[in-house]
């Protein structure tokens, strides 16, 4: 059930009825659960099962946890291997057989392993994620314990979260779940205008690259140079709207239900440099391997190497955490790498004095090229596209000159609003009215009337 699609709203808008009805009485918390077991179950009826066994299991090791005295890490240990089994029982064991039968086949061992065909539950990796950083935050006591298993069953299962974030954590998000506080009107006009927001990036801008993208990507070696580049920069933009344009629909429609949720992306092309690209992209995410990967690994509170070598370790996990597939972990490679040379650009006096706008061009670069690597659906693939990038081979050009001319607008404003000077241009308030009218007017005209599934749904 997308969010951009009749059966949402069909689903939404009794489910928000109902719960403003009920927000005020006992029956909150079951009818926020049952409506987002019904939301998730629409995608497979066997998905809800999973969601409630990570729910139940780290539901008891939360209530464990409260009642000893001390720390217990055969508690903890339990909820990690219950999220990460499932994750990579569902998400990497088909990827770790055929990398073991590769082996195989390269010492000339014959023997064939079982082919794994289950389906992955849609917004595994976000739920999992959530549910762990619960009980780690109890175990390193950061967050108090919660004994009503309903306001943890929904918090885990919050439906406009559940499949792609972002990821709250219990603190944000279960306080809000337990406390009945007023809807203001501004939760309303602002809950419909993020929704708008996100449903102008999704259905007019990714939907729109989405059709050059693939077209060039599906078969790289038939395009020039020329194509491949702006197929590039087209998927850079595709990502970022198609992702942050559901993190926006999804923050919209926890606001009209009065629910304060993290901003997941805060202009991220506007990054002078590849650390503050992630302190941009995917907000939710990053702080999450930031505090339970990084800093647990030693931070930077150690010698310079070992905290590259942390770095380096976060990146190729997140890289991992996106896909089963080598390439994720040369995309995660590459940003480490950024990250490390962003430092040591940042205790330069040099790098000080270049104005911010080529930094933002230079960083925009460098992510295109990581980029390559995410797209790609083999090295083959990658190497084929940088090849005909970087040699500028002849070959059939198409320019997509709507989209990049929307691009090009977009950019500029996010460039604005992320500029100390030129900010307030997209403060005040006819900008702000401006923009809204300009989205709806975008989904009117150019919106394409497809029901194309976000990226990040299969993360």
């Amino acid at each position: 059930m997308l969010f951009q699609t009749w059966p949402f709203l069909f689903f939404f808008a009794p489910t928000l009825a109902v719960y403003l009805l009920v927000r005020k009485t006992a029956l909150r918390q079951p009818v926020l659960v049952l409506a987002s077991y019904l939301f998730y179950g629409f995608w497979d009826w066997r998905f809800p099962a999973f969601l409630l066994a990570i729910t139940t299991i780290d539901y008891f090791v939360g209530r464990g946890l409260a009642s000893c005295k001390k720390r217990h890490g055969l508690l903890l240990g339990i909820s990690l291997v219950a999220n990460l089994g499932c994750l990579c029982a569902f998400k990497y064991l088909a990827f770790l057989l055929g990398n073991v039968q590769w082996l195989l086949e390269l010492i000339h061992v014959d023997y064939a392993l079982p082919e794994v065909t289950w389906i992955l539950p849609v917004g595994l990796s976000f739920f999992t994620f959530k549910s762990m950083s619960y009980t780690c935050d109890l175990y390193l006591g950061r967050t108090t314990v919660e004994r009503n298993f309903l306001s943890y069953a929904a918090y885990v299962s919050f439906f406009p979260q559940i499949v792609a974030g972002p990821i709250s954590r219990s603190g944000e998000l279960l306080t809000q779940l337990k406390t009945v506080t007023p809807i203001a009107s501004t939760d309303f006009t602002d809950g419909i205008t993020l929704f708008i927001s996100g449903l102008f990036k999704k259905v007019v801008m990714a939907d729109m690259l989405c059709v050059y993208v693939d077209m060039i990507y599906d078969d790289p070696t038939s395009y020039g140079g020329a194509a491949l580049l702006w197929a590039s920069y087209s998927f850079a933009w595709q990502i970022y709207f198609d992702f942050s344009g559901y993190s926006d629909m999804a923050r919209g429609v926890a606001r009209l239900m009065g629910f304060q949720t993290i901003l997941n992306f805060n202009n991220p092309y506007a990054a002078v440099d590849v650390r503050d690209f992630w302190r941009r992209w995917h907000i939710s995410l990053s702080t999450w391997f930031r505090d339970y990967v990084y800093i647990p690994l030693g931070g930077n509170r150690c010698s310079k190497i070992r905290s590259w070598f942390n770095l380096m370790v976060t990146m190729l996990v997140s890289g991992l955490w996106h896909g089963a597939n080598w390439t994720f972990v040369v995309w995660g490679g590459l940003n480490g790498l950024g990250s490390i040379v962003s430092s040591l650009f940042d205790k330069s006096t040099w790098y000080g004095k270049i104005p911010a706008i080529f930094k933002q061009i230079a960083v925009f670069h460098f992510m295109t090229l990581t980029w390559i690597f995410f797209r790609s659906a083999s090295f083959g693939d990658a190497f084929a596209v940088l090849k005909g990038i970087f040699t500028w081979e002849e070959g059939e050009l198409l320019f997509p000159v709507i989209p990049f001319a929307m691009v090009l607008c977009i950019w500029l404003y996010e460039l604005a609003w992320s500029s100390p000077r030129f900010h307030f241009l997209c403060e005040n308030r006819f900008a702000r009215l401006a923009t809204a009218l300009l989205s709806l007017l975008g989904i009117l005209l150019l919106g394409t009337g497809a029901s194309a599934q976000f990226i990040y749904q299969q993360f």
